[in-house]
C-alpha cells in the first residue's frame, strides 16, 4: 500500500482549507466503502487522505421551502429511516435500499455514491428524475448546479480540486407523482447493477401522465434522462401494455453500454428495455 498523511479537519473550514492546499494531491474519506479496498488494492496514487466523516455542517437531511436538503455524508441507512426522506423523496429511499449489504449502507455514504461517478452509482438515477441540484463548497465561493452538469465521465465530476460537496437539494414529492427504481445485478442489492431504471410520473388523470421522467443506470458513460421513452409516456394515455412495450423499447436507443465481466453490451440494452416495461406494468396495476 502506498503512503500517504491522513488528515481528519476539526470542521468544513478547515477541510476546505485542506482542499485548496493540497487539491489534486488529496482524496476525501466519508464512509470509506469504495476508498479502503482502492487503498488495499493500490489504486490510489495521492499523498493526503482527508477524512471528512465526522465534520458535522456536512450531515443531516432537512426540509424547507418544498425541497429536501441532504449532507453529503449522511448515509445510505440514514436516509432509508429518515421520516423526511421516506415521505418526500422516496425514489431516493428505494433506489439506496438496493446498494450493498447492510453494512455498506450503514457506512456507505450518499456523497460518496454521487462523487464516485459510477454510471452504476444506484442513487444516480434516482436523484436525475428528480431534478436534483448540487451545492458546491469552496473556501472563496459556493455554486449551485444541476445534475445534469456535474457528471463528466465514468468517475469524474465537475467539482473542482478546492471544492467539496456540501448539499444535494431535492424537490419535495408531489401528492400526483409516482415511480420507481429497479435494477439488475447477479445478486442484486449485494452486486453492482448491469442494468437500472429509475422512473417519475407527473399524473394528469388516470393513467395519462403530464410529465415523465427516465434515467438509466449502468448502460451509458454518463447517467442521463432518456427523453424519447419520456416523450412516448407522455403522448396518450398508458393503458395497453402493447403502447408501454412499445415506450420501453425506446430504451434500446436511449443507452449506451459496454461489455464487460458482468454483461455484454446486447444484454443491457434489452434488459433495459424490459427492466422499464415490467415495471411500468407493474407500477400502473396492468398485468403482465
Amino acid at each position: 500500500m502506498k503512503e500517504f498523511e491522513y488528515l481528519k479537519p476539526r470542521d468544513l473550514n478547515e477541510a476546505l482549507f485542506f482542499a485548496r492546499e493540497y487539491k489534486h494531491r488529496k482524496k476525501f474519506l466519508a464512509g470509506g466503502t469504495d476508498l479502503i479496498v482502492r487503498l488495499k488494492d493500490n489504486l490510489i496514487r495521492e499523498d493526503y487522505i482527508i477524512d471528512i466523516g465526522e465534520i458535522k455542517e456536512l450531515k443531516g437531511i432537512e426540509r424547507k421551502n418544498g425541497e429536501i436538503y441532504i449532507g453529503p455524508t449522511t448515509t445510505h441507512s440514514e436516509i432509508i429511516e429518515s421520516q423526511i426522506t421516506k415521505k418526500y423523496a422516496p425514489l431516493l429511499v428505494e433506489a439506496v435500499k438496493t446498494i450493498g449489504s447492510p453494512q455498506i449502507r450503514n457506512r456507505g455514504t450518499i456523497g460518496g455514491n454521487v462523487c464516485n461517478a459510477s454510471p452504476a452509482g444506484d442513487s444516480i438515477p434516482a436523484l436525475v428524475v428528480s431534478g436534483a441540484r448540487f451545492v458546491i463548497k469552496s473556501l472563496d465561493n459556493e455554486r449551485t448546479i444541476d445534475i445534469k452538469d456535474l457528471f463528466l465521465g465514468p468517475g469524474k465530476t465537475s467539482i473542482g480540486d478546492d471544492e467539496i460537496l456540501y448539499r444535494i437539494i431535492i424537490p419535495e414529492w408531489k401528492e400526483n407523482e409516482i415511480g420507481f427504481f429497479n435494477k439488475l445485478g447477479q445478486r442484486n442489492a449485494m452486486s453492482i447493477s448491469i442494468a437500472s431504471v429509475a422512473v417519475k410520473l407527473e399524473r394528469e388523470e388516470g393513467n395519462k401522465f403530464k410529465k415523465a421522467f427516465v434515467s438509466f443506470g449502468a448502460v451509458s458513460p454518463v447517467v442521463n434522462r432518456a427523453t424519447r421513452c419520456e416523450n412516448l409516456l407522455t403522448e396518450r394515455e398508458l393503458n395497453s401494455k402493447d403502447y408501454i412495450f412499445e415506450a420501453a423499447s425506446c430504451a434500446v436507443n436511449e443507452v449506451n453500454p459496454i461489455t464487460d465481466v458482468r454483461a455484454t453490451r446486447e444484454y443491457r440494452r434489452e434488459v433495459s428495455k424490459y427492466l422499464l416495461y415490467e415495471s411500468l406494468l407493474n407500477l400502473l396495476g396492468i398485468g403482465g
